[in-house]
């Protein structure tokens, strides 16, 4: 079990990984109704027609479908391995839960029309799902090195405040998904100005896009204040938020830059798959925070 844990740790991540992108990729090429309104079949067939949309969507289907047993696997191996460990346990029927019900609400939203507020859940599930998989499987790669970067315990008011960040941060992304299912993705339709004002008329599909813009803009200062006290308080003896911090910021600014390629490619698939995948990996490294501020240093590496 031992050797083929730490492997199967990063097949479950990528795999998530690949959930992640193709969702993205099937909101992007319309391709939600790609099998019609049939759930498991594809337009009442097990082999879809070769059509594009039918080919998009069916092969997310089964991504999903294999990450959905992989995962499996690998939570039961890890809640074997680390038997009696309250974080692995609780990380495993996170990820495993939210793969269930972003599974089910996708297959409800093919055979039910839902809202624009419904179908922009289905990504924040699938998020959720993912940094599941992806914190039990740092856990998994990592848990030699934890007396090595935990070596003080973090301050009430930090872990409080980064526990907020995380929140915010899926409120982000809720919005983000939002504005692609309302189709506000050029609501704003040039950058860093919107509509060549500072502040446009916060109306219809422009104010949906400019929201998420200023949300996001408030994202960049709290991980910047995140980064800073960090980088202040933890660079010494708590190297993992350290760390963190630094990746976490960067990926904020990344992700700021990748929502204005968005816009000035107009809408160019690649532009829109990599801001995904940024914001898929910048609320992970956030979460990994909040589960490492809860951390306390072994008694052998606490100095007296």
């Amino acid at each position: 079990m031992e050797k083929w844990l730490k492997p199967l740790a990063v097949v479950a991540t990528l795999v998530m990984l690949g959930v992640m992108i193709g969702g993205s990729l099937v909101t992007k090429t319309e391709s939600a109704l790609g099998c019609g309104n049939d759930w498991p079949l594809c337009n009442g067939r097990w082999v879809p027609e070769y059509t594009l949309e039918s080919l998009i969507e069916y092969m997310h289907r089964f991504v999903t479908g294999i990450a959905g047993i992989v995962v499996g696997v690998f939570s039961v191996m890890a809640w074997r391995r680390y038997r009696g460990n309250r974080e692995v346990r609780n990380l495993a029927i996170f990820g495993l839960l939210f793969i269930v019900v972003e599974s089910i609400l996708g297959a409800s939203a093919v055979i039910w029309p839902q809202s624009s507020g419904v179908l922009a859940l289905h990504f924040g599930f699938s998020l959720l799902a993912f940094t599941g998989v992806f914190l039990l499987s740092l856990f998994v790669l990592q848990r030699d090195k934890r007396e090595k970067w935990v070596q003080m315990p973090v301050s009430k008011g930090f872990r409080n405040y980064i526990w907020g960040v995380a929140a915010y941060a899926y409120g982000v992304v809720y919005l983000g998904a939002y504005v692609r299912h309302t189709g506000s993705s050029m609501g704003c339709s040039d950058w860093p100005l919107c509509q060549g004002r500072l502040i446009p008329e916060l109306a219809g599909q422009t104010g949906i896009h400019f929201a998420h813009r200023a949300a996001a803009a408030l994202l960049f200062v709290l991980v910047l204040g995140a980064m800073i006290y960090a980088v202040r308080h933890f660079k010494e003896k708590r190297r993992d938020l350290y760390g963190a911090s630094i990746l976490a910021f960067v990926l904020t600014a990344v992700q700021i830059l990748s929502g204005g390629l968005v816009v000035l490619f107009r809408l160019h698939l690649y532009a829109t798959l990599f801001h995904s995948l940024v914001i898929t990996c910048l609320f992970a490294v956030i979460c990994y925070m909040c589960v490492q501020s809860l951390k306390q240093p072994h008694k052998s590496t606490v100095r007296h």
